[in-house]
């Protein structure tokens, strides 16, 4: 079941536009002959499946495949720029498996005691939650664009308010189109800003792509060896990044995508400042941080789910 799982997962978190949710909610019919832990199982290895895919498709096209993952793309596409793609998705699996395996002992141990705390987050807390959030783009602003970081933050919040209201039922912005009352997709968001404009610039530049499985060879992957210096590199930021990606996923709707944009930005307040110029250039720190993370907050939404019914993010909800 969790091999089946993973590689179903796997091959959807590839394909931009489509991700977790949509995977596990194709596996509902399939699992309906199925023993509450095996269905639990096949679609937890679904949900972790989809969330390492994603970041195949950030780092070797900036295509990101779920919206976990956009993050990914910061450190991952440039390295596969430069001729370390192979590199790229070697730190990419060795992260997601540390982050996975980590906060699957945390699961184990914390679940009940961690249920409690993240019931006793208010709204002001949620509030000032994704503040942070907010407030951490401005280091991923970098080369004097932090005016167009502060307009492009401005913008995604306007457009997050189209639709109805949750608490209200109020319908915002919908201008009589029924099909902007459930809002606008955030996953179709970042299909068109991503996977689009890369596609734009591969036609303005000229650039001839080929499929061919011939040209998939070790030497335009480059090697997916890792040095010693590398791995030490890697290991306190997967120590750091386990640890928050966790407690962010404990918290009912933060979820991968705020875990993983968070733990960019903390490993990059925190960087010496050579380190930080790297970022956004291909850092390892940059490319370990979000994925350790994003697979911890898969594990850790599953603390609330099962331990008190309530899900922590909306995937564990289907």
């Amino acid at each position: 079941m969790v091999m089946t799982g993973c590689f179903a997962g796997t091959i959807i978190g590839m394909l931009p536009g489509l991700g977790p949710m949509s995977a596990i909610a194709l596996m509902i019919p399939i699992t309906y002959g199925f023993d509450p832990a095996s269905a639990m199982i096949l679609m937890a290895g679904v949900y972790y499946g989809a969330i390492f895919g994603g970041s195949t498709s950030s780092i070797l096209i900036n295509a990101p495949g779920v919206a976990g993952t956009v993050s990914s793309s910061f450190d991952g596409y440039p390295m596969a720029k430069s001729g370390q793609a192979g590199k790229a998705l070697a730190i990419a699996a060795y992260s997601s498996f540390s982050g996975g395996t980590i906060a699957a002992i945390f699961l184990l141990i914390a679940a009940p005691q961690l249920a409690k705390v993240s019931l006793s987050f208010q709204s002001a807390d949620y509030f000032a939650l994704m503040c942070v959030g907010l407030l951490s783009i401005a280091a991923f602003a970098s080369k004097g664009q932090f005016l167009k970081a502060m307009i492009m933050t401005a913008l995604g919040l306007a457009l997050a308010t189209v639709g109805q209201d949750s608490l209200s039922d109020i319908t915002r912005f919908a201008f009589g189109n029924i099909n902007l009352m459930d809002g606008i997709s955030f996953v179709l968001l970042v299909m068109a800003t991503f996977a689009m404009s890369e596609a734009f610039m591969i036609i303005f530049k000229k650039m001839e792509i080929n499929f061919k499985a011939s040209d998939a060879n070790r030497d335009k992957l480059g090697s997916i060896k890792l040095s010693k210096e590398e791995v030490k590199e890697m290991v306190p930021v997967i120590g750091r990044t386990s640890v928050l990606g966790f407690l962010v996923g404990v918290l009912p709707g933060a979820g991968a995508t705020i875990a993983s944009f968070l733990a960019w930005g903390f490993e990059r307040s925190i960087a010496s400042v050579k380190d930080k110029l790297k970022f956004g250039n291909g850092s390892i720190k940059g490319l370990t941080a979000p994925e350790t993370a994003n697979n911890a907050a898969c594990t850790g939404s599953f603390v609330p789910l099962l331990t008190l019914g309530i899900p922590g993010s909306g995937t564990t909800a289907v």
